[in-house]
């Protein structure tokens, strides 16, 4: 028979499809007969009520209740049945009666033992939307009855990396990292080959916005190797669809602006006039290109075999400074020559050569 869209009482389901929009309750019977009851939540075994004498065998029964929880819309296009063990299959595609929101088939002859039974509901376009899955035991001579909710089918994600800004890398290596709390939710690791084009296929996730994010590596996946990680981006799977994503690293301009923060001029005309309590340096001021004077470092040297000391630093805008030596107690008898250098610095920490 030709599928027959059910769209359900009261609201629509297109759109993104939210999880749990669509609960389909699954009831699978089992019998020879076909004459077992659709029971609760969970699994019941009972007695058919003509029971089988035909060898170990028996039917399933299928039977799904379509509810809708949310005011959008799901055209449906078909549902379907299959039964799976090992390499068997058995399809069967369910009636679908939109007045009673149920899609109901059967599978004649099924052999007895466990069965991984999955509903699977497809929208008009042909694309799988919900997805159920549970195990099925079939005995001989019962009836199992089985209820099974449908989720949001799982999506796929195709991401094609042009990775030819790396070509300078004799071998470059990568991460997609999905999922941005402490822990990610999934880790693909890829490596690019002879062409510098990628392409990294990701199944069954979860339809929702996913955050994203790759990392590229040279030679190896260590910290130290890494040679380039991209911002967070967002990509959005859709419950039975495949998206395809391009992606390249992200570039940006780096402006570099410099500027020359040349050293103050040194003092001039620098005088030392000694007074009954020391010696008093002083010099003219000192006015720096970029008018950022912080002070002036005064130097002495006493002994030539121990170098210029330094005595004092003098902030700005003072222009002296009293150095007062210590002097041997006989220092009237002796000469004793004292040398003063006095430099300019900045606010940069920049210094003058000195001024003698």
């Amino acid at each position: 028979m030709s599928p027959v869209p059910l769209r359900p009482k009261g609201g629509s389901l297109s759109g993104p499809i939210e999880r749990s929009v669509l609960a389909i309750l699954v009831l699978a019977a089992v019998s020879t007969a076909f004459s077992g009851c659709f029971g609760g939540i969970g699994q019941r075994i009972s007695s058919p009520n003509q029971p089988s004498a035909a060898g170990p065998t028996g039917g399933v029964a299928v039977k799904a209740l379509l509810t809708s929880d949310t005011p959008v819309t799901l055209p449906i296009g078909r549902v379907t049945a299959v039964l799976t063990r090992g390499s068997q299959v058995m399809e069967q595609e369910l009636a679908v009666d939109p007045t009673a929101m149920t899609a109901t088939g059967s599978f004649p002859r099924v052999l007895i033992g466990t069965w991984e039974l999955e509903v699977k509901v497809y929208n008009q376009s042909g694309d799988l939307a919900y997805l159920g899955a549970a195990a099925v035991t079939v005995q001989e001579g019962k009836t199992t009855s089985v209820e099974l909710p449908l989720l949001a089918a799982p999506g796929t994600l195709i991401m094609n990396l042009d990775l030819s800004d790396f070509a300078s890398y004799e071998l470059v290596k990568g991460r997609i990292i999905i999922g941005n709390g402490e822990e990610p939710e999934l880790v693909r690791e890829f490596t690019r080959g002879d062409s510098s084009q990628v392409s990294v296929q990701i199944d069954r996730l979860v339809p929702k916005t996913h955050d994203i994010r790759v990392d590229v590596y040279k030679n190896t996946l260590h910290s130290y190797n890494r040679i380039y990680q991209s911002p967070w981006q967002t990509v959005t799977i859709r419950p039975g669809q495949t998206t395809a994503v391009n992606w390249s690293p992200a570039t940006g301009c780096v402006e570099i602006v410099g500027y020359i923060d040349a050293p103050p001029p040194p003092p001039a005309q620098i005088t030392a006039e000694v007074q009954e309590d020391g010696i008093l340096v002083s010099w003219d001021p000192v006015q720096p290109v970029e008018n950022d004077l912080q002070g002036y470092k005064v130097y002495v040297q006493i002994d030539p075999f121990t170098g210029f000391q330094l005595a004092a630093v003098v902030p700005s805008p003072e222009t002296y400074y009293l150095y007062r030596p210590q002097l041997p107690s006989h220092w009237n008898d002796d000469i004793i020559w004292i040398r003063v250098a006095v430099s300019s610095i900045d606010k940069a920490g920049n210094e003058s050569i000195r001024s003698h």
